[in-house]
Order: structure tokens, then C-alpha cells, then sequence
């Protein structure tokens, strides 16, 4: 019996043993949490990168059967109370995106009805590649009820990671720019792109986190929505408050943040800010169908001249 029991002594572990062996294990883990974060990083800009060389494909795709790219945004005409003809570029791109059976469900005649059946109407869909993997988005559907959008377009949405470039300025707020390739009632062919379709931005991502803006918002502006809801790719509703939703502008730096004594124009500023939640930039489609990641680090002149398509700028090189 005594044998019997210092045997079975021995098969265990003593207390300063397990303490080495969860140490060793902490240790590995610490090694490889970083590899294993990398790994998944790397993946996440992977297939934001593929997301926006099938948004840019769908461009082309519509520039060959229309001859221009789609406008970034129509607003409805109210004919009584009944907006009609509402639509903007991400929309238009559905058929492209193999989405032709949500587009076909898409009413121009009467918008309203876009927006009925909740969560389940036609703009509140989920379309996958219009997500980037590394956007901090709270939820890929949101309910939007802002004083500046008209009643009849509240509802629920879903959300797009990526927007149509606009140029130097997007909303009509601080004077929209029209010098890219997406704005209201847009109609821009190739053959506008005179900087060169290599030299010239398509689409690029934006970035849903900055709690400064959505403590000035509540100052400076309430009525418009957090920068959690802005991005809603099907909506329509009217000219300053949809362009914030489907285009971007290259007015301020790579992922610029609302400073915290920031005024009404930074706020418009950042609305339509290029970011990610990428590491150190962004990804961006061109005009030729190939895709770049801008650092943060990308001066402002070159940002805006490779945003707009018939500057004349000299200084539009990849790499930055």
C-alpha cells in the first residue's frame, strides 16, 4: 500500500510545476496572438481589396452598356407626396454586383416604397461586398430617423463600406466640387478622365469610428445621423444627405478625425472623409479597374489630385 501510494504520488503534478507550464503557455500565446492578429489583418485588407475590384468591374460593366458611369446621385421629384426616381450609383451597380433580382425590386416610381417592410425592404438588405471586413460597424443594418431627411425616408438601411469619389468636395454644404467622377446627376465617360483612367480615383473606403464627431454632431448639428449610420447604400432621399451616404471626397487627409474643437465645416469635412479600419491608410479602386492602398501618410495635393479626373496634375504617383 505505501508503494502503491507514492506512485500514484509521482504521476502528478506539484504546484510549482503547473506554475511553470501555464507560464510556458502564456508565453506562446504571446508569440503567437501578434502572428495570428497579423494574419487575419492581412486577410481583412485581402478581401477589401477584391470587395472594391468587383465594385470597380461593375462600373465598367455599366460604363459598356451605358456609354458613362452612373450618376452618383438622382434625387426623387416629388409628384404630390410621392418621391419618384430616386436612385444613386451603388443601385445602379446592383445588376453588376449579382444583385439583379434586389434591383428589379427597386421602385422609381414611387421611392416610398423602398423603404416599407422594415428591416426586410429593399434598402435594408445586407450586400456582403459592400462591407470591408475591418469597418468597425456597430450592426450592417440601421434605422434611420434624422431631422434632415424627410419622413418619408425613414427606415431601416443597409450599410457600405466604400463610395463613389467624388472630386475636392462632396456635399453641397461646402460647395461640391463636381470634379471627380460621382456627384448629382453626374454623367462622366472615360473620355472625361483626361488625367488618365491610372491617375484617377473610382472608389475608395470610409471609416465608421470617431467619437468626436458624434459629441459635435450633437452640438454643431443633431439633426444629421452618427458616423455610424452614414454609408447607406440605398439611400435616396435628397441631394446633401445622400451624397454623404454614397460618395467621398478627398477635402481632408487619409482617415482625418473630427478635431475636438472642430466647427460645422470640419464636421461636413469629415462626413465624407477616405479611411479605414485598415493599419496606416486605405484602399482605393481606380479608374483603369486596379487597386491601391494610400498610406496615411499621402500628402493632401496628391490625394486630391488623383481624386479629380481633368486637373491637369503632374503629380499622381502609386505608392504612397
Amino acid at each position: 500500500m505505501p508503494q502503491s501510494f507514492q506512485s500514484r504520488r509521482r504521476g502528478g503534478f506539484t504546484l510549482i510545476e503547473l506554475v511553470v507550464v501555464v507560464g510556458i503557455i502564456a508565453v506562446l500565446i504571446g508569440f503567437l496572438l501578434p502572428a495570428v492578429l497579423k494574419v487575419r489583418a492581412a486577410a481583412a485588407r485581402t478581401q477589401c481589396q477584391n470587395n472594391l475590384k468587383q465594385i470597380a468591374l461593375a462600373a465598367h460593366l455599366y460604363h459598356d452598356s451605358k456609354g458613362k458611369f452612373p450618376p452618383g446621385l438622382r434625387v426623387p421629384v416629388m409628384v404630390g407626396d410621392r418621391p419618384t426616381g430616386g436612385t444613386n450609383l451603388l443601385v445602379e451597380l446592383l445588376p453588376h454586383l449579382e444583385q439583379g433580382n434586389l434591383y428589379g425590386e427597386w421602385d422609381l416610381k414611387d421611392n416610398r416604397n423602398n423603404v416599407k417592410g422594415e428591416r426586410n425592404a429593399t434598402q435594408a438588405q445586407v450586400i456582403k461586398i459592400l462591407l470591408c471586413p475591418s469597418d468597425p460597424l456597430p450592426a450592417d443594418v440601421v434605422e434611420n430617423s434624422a431631422a434632415a431627411t424627410p419622413p418619408w425616408s425613414w427606415g431601416f438601411y443597409g450599410m457600405s463600406s466604400y463610395g463613389g469619389s467624388a472630386g475636392k468636395r462632396s456635399v453641397p454644404f461646402a460647395g461640391m466640387s463636381r470634379d471627380g467622377i460621382f456627384w448629382i446627376d453626374s454623367r462622366v465617360g472615360f473620355t472625361d478622365i483626361t488625367d488618365g483612367t491610372s491617375n484617377t480615383l473610382l472608389f475608395g473606403e470610409r471609416f465608421h469610428h470617431d467619437p468626436e464627431f458624434d459629441r459635435l454632431r450633437r452640438v454643431l448639428m443633431p439633426a444629421i445621423a452618427p458616423i455610424e449610420e452614414i454609408g447607406k447604400w440605398g439611400f435616396v432621399a435628397q441631394g446633401p444627405g445622400a451624397m454623404g451616404n454614397v460618395t467621398l471626397h478627398s477635402a481632408a487627409p487619409i482617415n482625418y478625425r473630427m478635431p475636438s474643437d472642430g466647427d460645422l465645416l470640419a464636421l461636413i469635412t469629415r462626413d465624407c472623409t477616405f479611411g479605414s479600419g485598415h493599419s496606416g491608410g486605405a484602399n482605393f479602386a481606380y479608374a483603369d479597374g486596379s487597386v491601391h492602398f494610400l498610406s496615411n501618410g499621402t500628402p493632401p495635393p496628391v490625394l486630391q489630385a488623383l481624386s479629380t479626373r481633368s486637373g491637369g496634375e503632374l503629380n499622381t504617383e502609386v505608392g504612397y
